[in-house]
């Protein structure tokens, strides 16, 4: 495979991708990525085109386009970042989330949703698949656009911390934690379904073999399949990973019965955790406003108004990931679903999920006119085979030496600051280049505690099936979709991610000790190894 570097300093992004991207996800999802981040940027006057997203030797990087401007444009930029912050952009922005955006997202999941599509025509369908990826467009634009938020609001409480008590992000997120009903409510769900199954012998039985019971649960026991199916018409519409590539949790029925199962076996009290979640937020809460007591009332308030701010906000944080990413890519992952069972009956490609190793553009070409693509599917299968064998360096070219942003007037500081700061604390670079050796591993104290179990290496979603109740889950990354699985395991150890990464937010919402950063912990650690999991001090303990 021939792969074609750019100029300039690439870093490899992933945290959020942790396989090869397919030919369809990049024909599309990264222009969507770079054109939300230019939105962005230059709503914040941010001093960077944008962050520009790429496929190189099949797996992807992010990369900073340098701000091309004359004098009079880098004028405009920093008037943008004076007034971000003179009017309060944040905050609008979480308005508009409120009000505006999160209310049409969800109405556009049900209109798209809701379409038969095996009752459309080729036009028809290919008119359809138009629209689902332009509500991507726009959905991605709209996450983009909340990141400024992250930035601003996180960062300022953030940075405050730091000035006031001398605090770093664990003990800042403590005071947030258990505010994000994004990351929980699919888990809670399933613990009314695991609490449902325990009184239902029937259903027990069944779970047993969850490969086999998605066909029997309708006869044997038909209220436990209907809350069952009301669970998947709830949930099911959310990508696992950001890319068609991959079946959605719908698409998976036997996984989720598995969780239902580990969840009886070992049982999760939603209410419970909320105490303890609640009980550590209160706890750093209240240590904090101990140390400010004594202090000038303006510093005083200053906290206090950035934790009101921080705490309204940090819901989004998840919920903008489940609305504007996962649903939206599961809704042109159907379509293009749709699109690939026709071009098998046209005999253009020989299975459904061929269509992925197309390009959107090829692929509404083929829905149209036809002809025979297999060899080029077959080429580009071989492609993504030796991607996966041959994993992408964590950067190409020189890094740039880190900005200096102590010259800017100070609302334009903030914003460089602030985004500099989300960018490290949701894909921290150096991350990507440790590789570690030893009994321990070291990265982020992500989600205070310790506990002790066997590791259990997920590489991937399609790996998940191996997780058993108590295990220490060790993966790359994780996604907003894998909530329902946190329940069943005693702790988290991943490669990527910061403590804003998606896998912190939803540990600390769970109270599992977690470990992000790590670099290769899942080169390192190995299935059924006995593991301590520190998630106060970052370390990961492993018996040999």
């Amino acid at each position: 495979m021939k792969v074609d570097v750019p100029d300039g300093f690439c870093e490899l992004e992933a945290n959020e991708n942790t396989q090869p991207i397919s030919p369809m996800a990049e024909s599309f999802f990264l222009e969507a990525l770079t054109a939300g981040a230019r939105h962005t940027f230059a709503e914040m006057g941010f001093l960077a085109e944008t962050a520009e997203w790429r496929a190189i030797g099949g797996w992807v990087y992010v990369r900073m386009i340098p701000f091309a401007g004359d004098e009079q444009a880098v004028g405009e930029r920093l008037g943008r970042a004076y007034d971000a912050v003179a009017t309060d952009l944040a905050g609008r922005f979480l308005q508009r989330w409120e009000e505006e955006w999160r209310p049409w997202l969800l109405r556009r999941r049900e209109e798209l949703g809701r379409i038969d599509l095996t009752g459309l025509d080729d036009a028809a369908l290919d008119d359809h698949v138009g629209e689902a990826v332009a509500f991507l467009f726009a959905a991605t634009d709209v996450h983009m656009l909340l990141h400024a938020s992250d930035a601003l609001m996180l960062g300022e409480l953030t940075f405050a911390c730091r000035d006031l008590l001398g605090w770093s992000e664990p003990q800042v997120f403590d005071m947030v934690s258990g505010l994000s009903p994004a990351s929980t409510e699919p888990a809670q769900q399933l613990a009314r379904l695991a609490e449902m199954a325990r009184s239902r012998p029937a259903a027990r039985v069944l779970l047993d073999d969850p490969a086999s019971a998605v066909a029997k649960l309708g006869a044997a026991d038909p209220e436990f399949e209907a809350a069952f199916q009301g669970y998947q018409r709830d949930f099911g519409d959310r990508a696992i990973r950001y890319e068609v590539i991959d079946p959605t949790i719908g698409e998976c029925p036997e996984l989720v019965l598995r969780l239902v199962r580990d969840q009886i076996a070992r049982p999760y009290d939603p209410a419970a955790v909320a105490a303890r979640v609640a009980s550590r937020q209160a706890e750093t809460r209240a240590a904090a406003r101990a140390t400010l007591a004594e202090r000038h009332p303006g510093e005083r308030e200053r906290f206090e108004r950035l934790l009101a701010r921080a705490e309204r906000y940090y819901p989004v944080r998840e919920d903008n990931e489940v609305w504007t990413q996962s649903v939206p890519l599961a809704l042109v992952r159907r379509a293009l679903l749709e699109v690939g069972g026709r071009l098998v009956d046209t005999r253009t490609v020989t299975e459904v999920d061929d269509v992925f190793f197309l390009t959107l553009p090829e692929a509404r070409q083929a829905l149209a006119q036809g002809g025979d693509l297999s060899g080029l599917v077959s080429s580009r299968r071989s492609d993504r085979t030796w991607a996966l064998a041959h994993p992408g360096p964590a950067t190409y070219g020189e890094p740039p030496p880190p900005p200096d942003f102590s010259g800017l007037p100070p609302a334009a500081r903030l914003v460089h600051e602030a985004t500099a700061w989300l960018f490290d604390q949701i894909i921290p670079a150096w991350a990507n280049e440790r590789r570690q050796r030893g009994a321990v591993v070291e990265g982020i104290a992500a989600s205070a505690g310790r506990y002790t179990g066997p590791a259990r290496v997920v590489r991937h979603e399609g790996e998940l099936e191996k997780v058993q109740p108590g295990d220490v889950l060790v993966c790359p990354a994780t996604s907003p979709a894998w909530s329902p699985v946190f329940p069943s395991i005693g702790a988290l150890v991943t490669d990527t991610g910061g403590i804003l990464s998606h896998a912190a937010i939803i540990a600390r919402e769970f109270a599992i000790p977690a470990v992000v950063a790590t670099g290769n912990a899942t080169e390192l650690l190995v299935d059924g190894q006995n593991v301590t999991v520190d998630g106060d001090t970052g370390r990961v303990g492993a018996e040999r």
